[in-house]
């Protein structure tokens, strides 16, 4: 099997701009801000049950990895190449102009860094934005993170670029999904939206009321959605946990998709909200090299992460551990393992990444797990 190195598809110029957004998310992402148990006082939110169990894996360690090192791999893995799947210089793109749309976006002209004489090329320069999805996990609907692209710097512009995701994007990994009605749009971000009491979110209204709980969406779905605004406004404007302020149709919200909010909301405790396990590298899709560099965030049982590649058929034809950055915190942790796929025939398979359940599957959900598609050459 041959090895494969990344193309430069426009990455290479979007390293230093997208390493600043996605470490300014990392830090606003795993260490919530002094402020967070006044702020948690100011709304109460449900807990929510288990549905399903899931996959377990092999205990082990191996060498823990700093967490602004998972900042820098996702904007591109270095073994690996974009084949189907979007990355974050090849990814869904919202276009930052007024009236700005989601989606992908060919016709958007490459980005570009200042060239090396600090002569700017009039070429626009892409940003890394976070976006919080609802996926199934073993403790039921919790979020996952992805980084989608925007063609702009501007902080209000990245702020509405990644709600505009959250409530009406497409996620790239299929597992994950966005539950609000048809339609729900996101306002222009206007001066004084982004303060250091509040953040401001403007939804319109679709087809559906955006007060009620549409029919067919399960409430724990709803609180899901709602805590994916939040999430997504807090790690977009990187400046800690602070409240964020809703209003639809340009009016104050008391009631979000049917969830009380009497007052700017807060995010609920990271560990009852987030999934446990969530893979930043690699994208849903691409083709990987002979040995892949995976990473990811996590918390869970003695900071212990284990990787399984699934074939087709289901059957594990590869797998391994290593050892996140910590545990037990109310935070996540980053980790970084290597994959090693040069003994695989060429295919499609899965790449899977999950946490120790120390009972062995006798007492609570199982362990949390996140997925990608993967293809080998």
């Amino acid at each position: 099997m041959s090895s494969h190195k990344t193309p430069d598809g426009g990455q290479g110029p979007l390293r230093h701009e997208q390493i600043r957004s996605l470490m300014a998310d990392a830090v606003s992402d795993v260490e919530p801000d002094d402020r967070l148990d006044a702020i948690r006082n100011a709304t109460k939110v449900t807990s929510l049950s288990s549905r399903r169990p899931w996959l377990y894996g092999v205990a082990g360690a191996v060498v823990a990895t700093a967490a602004t090192i998972t900042a820098v791999a996702v904007l591109g893995n270095p073994a690996a190449k974009d084949a189907s799947g979007p990355d974050p210089a090849n990814s869904p793109t919202v276009q930052a102009t007024d009236g700005s749309s989601t989606g992908p976006s060919p016709s958007t002209p490459s980005p570009s860094d200042p060239t090396p004489d600090g002569t700017d090329t009039g070429a626009p320069v892409t940003s890394a934005i976070p976006v919080y999805y609802v996926g199934d996990t073993a403790r039921g609907p919790r979020l996952f993170r992805e980084f989608h692209k925007i063609n702009s710097t501007s902080a209000t512009t990245k702020l509405r670029g990644s709600l505009q995701e959250a409530v009406a994007g497409q996620p790239m990994d299929p597992d994950y999904d966005q539950p609000w009605p048809s339609g729900t749009g996101v306002d222009e971000v206007e001066a004084g939206d982004i303060s250091e009491e509040v953040i401001t979110v403007r939804l319109r209204s679709g087809e559906t009321s955006l007060s009620e709980r549409p029919s067919g969406l399960d409430p724990e779905d709803a609180e899901m959605a709602v805590q994916s605004l939040v999430y997504t406004a807090q790690a977009a404007v990187g400046a800690g946990r602070h409240p964020v302020r809703v209003l639809i149709d340009g009016e104050p919200a008391d009631m979000v998709l049917g969830v009380p909010a009497p007052g700017p909301l807060t995010n609920a405790p990271v560990l009852d909200t987030l999934s446990l396990m969530n893979i930043t590298a690699p994208r849903e899709g691409i083709t990987v090299d002979d040995v892949f560099t995976a990473t990811g965030v996590n918390n869970g049982f003695e900071a212990w992460v284990g990787w399984q590649v699934v074939d087709s058929d289901g059957k594990v034809v590869a797998d391994g551990f290593g050892t996140a950055d910590g545990w037990a915190q109310e935070k996540l942790f980053a980790w970084k393992v290597e994959v090693d796929v040069s003994s695989l025939a060429p295919g499609t398979y899965t790449f899977r990444a999950h946490n120790d359940d120390p009972t062995g599957g006798t007492e609570g959900s199982g362990p949390d797990e996140d997925t990608r598609t993967i293809k080998v050459e």
